[in-house]
């Protein structure tokens, strides 16, 4: 089966990237051989997580190796038959090692909240001072 790893560079020895549809590069392992293709979706101005699953699926990938991953990027993989590992961390190298030795565990939903980035906040302030003291002092004579 096909493996893509997330990764930081396209080395073996590359940090694993913690995200999906905007990591670098993927690091993808089929029978013992391994290629790092520069991830298509990374500058996407949205939807990277979808289109990171379709160029996965495109490629024939069965499972990635991520450190995180989004509501919709994990649907879509799901959709495709894609097993999802997460919370994957250290080298390409070990991730591979992990994978092979039986030490992932398959992920059933989103590592990422729906809400994560979409600049959501209102920036408004609460604060009921006013700056209005009202004094009260009296002058030590």
């Amino acid at each position: 089966m096909k493996i893509a790893i997330t990764s930081q560079g396209p080395e073996m020895d590359s940090l694993v990237d913690q995200r999906l549809g905007r990591c670098t590069y993927f690091v993808l392992v089929d029978e013992g051989q391994h290629e790092a293709i520069a991830n298509p979706s990374a500058e996407a101005a949205g939807g990277a997580g979808v289109q990171t699953a379709q160029f996965l699926m495109d490629k024939g990938v069965g499972a990635v190796l991520t450190g995180n991953v989004g509501p919709k990027a994990h649907a879509a993989l799901n959709t495709g038959g894609i097993k999802i590992y997460t919370g994957i961390s250290g080298t390409v190298t070990d991730a591979l090692e992990q994978y092979q030795q039986g030490k992932l565990n398959l992920v059933s939903g989103s590592t990422v909240p729906s809400n994560f980035g979409t600049g959501g906040g209102r920036g408004r302030g609460g604060g009921r001072g006013g700056g209005r003291g009202g004094g009260g002092g009296r002058r030590f004579q």
